[in-house]
């Protein structure tokens, strides 16, 4: 009899295992799925890339639509960019509108050096918080951080609410994802969160897509926002990123793109962000 109940209770957590397998998956859509997976490996072969990752999620449910390529890469980001300076405007003390002089591209902090992409062109000079952001510059959202935060403790406090969790606590390379692990769901994630809320860095996220170097992932079919993000990690290999959604006014899907390259050139935009305007323009002529 005993062994009658426990086999009894051993079937019923099986069926109940298998209905929640099922409904976990039952969020995919298959059509959806074989498109993304295509899109991706097509750009992959073209990079000679071996590692990507691309997660399509509904804004308002959280619900996963389609999910490509390597699972789970746990590894730094440059998307980190982002939580740091909606960390520094919900402080008030700094906002889009505030000028940042980021002179020739070159800023020396001690016996570290911080580059912007054109310091070879002579930096940007003069530039708005919302056109540092847009252009990715080290050196805007460095002096952002400083100015608002007293060390390196309260920025990884404020990193925290959002989920990131600092290992190696440094003001001048925490805020551009360095000594962060994460993966491209818990920045989905998080990018799912500021589609969801009123909040002023989104209106830099639509800079960056329409005047800044996100623009490659621009469509024709509907106004996105999103942002880019790159960084080499510590086995030489740069990661490209674009994270965004859309309708940028109103936003239902949200999309993430992870590819891992060795090798110069490392384009976000025209990499990364490529592939996130093919799934834009795939899903909206369904």
């Amino acid at each position: 009899m005993k062994n009658t109940i426990i086999l009894l209770i051993s079937i019923a957590t099986f069926i109940a295992c298998a209905k929640q397998k099922t409904k976990q998956v039952s969020t995919i859509d298959s059509t959806l799925q074989v498109k993304v997976d295509s899109i991706l490996q097509n750009k992959l072969s073209e990079l000679d890339a071996a590692i990507g990752q691309v997660i399509v999620m509904e804004v308002q449910t959280g619900e996963i639509k389609a999910s490509v390529g390597s699972d789970s890469i746990l590894q730094e980001s440059g998307l980190v960019r982002i939580a740091s300076l909606l960390a520094a405007l919900e402080t008030k003390a700094v906002k889009l509108s505030d000028t940042i002089d980021v002179a020739d591209g070159v800023l020396a902090i001690g016996k570290d050096t911080l580059c912007d992409h054109n310091w070879h062109r002579g930096g940007y000079g003069k530039i708005t918080v919302e056109q540092g952001f847009g252009v990715a510059s080290n050196i805007t959202n460095y002096k952002i951080v400083k100015k608002v935060f007293e060390n390196e403790q309260a920025f990884s406090e404020a990193l925290a609410k959002y989920g990131y969790q600092v290992k190696d606590t440094s003001l001048v390379y925490n805020p551009l994802g360095y000594g962060i692990l994460t993966t491209p769901l818990q920045n989905l994630t998080f990018f799912n969160y500021i589609a969801k809320s009123k909040t002023a860095i989104k209106e830099a996220l639509e800079y960056s897509v329409s005047n800044g170097l996100a623009k490659p992932a621009q469509s024709d079919k509907v106004k996105v926002a999103g942002a880019t993000g790159t960084i080499q990690l510590s086995n030489g290999e740069y990661a490209v990123e674009f994270c965004g959604y859309f309708p940028a006014d109103n936003p239902k899907y949200s999309v993430i793109v992870t590819i891992n390259k060795k090798g110069l050139p490392a384009s976000d935009g025209l990499m990364a962000g490529d592939v996130f305007r093919q799934i834009v323009d795939i899903m909206n002529e369904r």
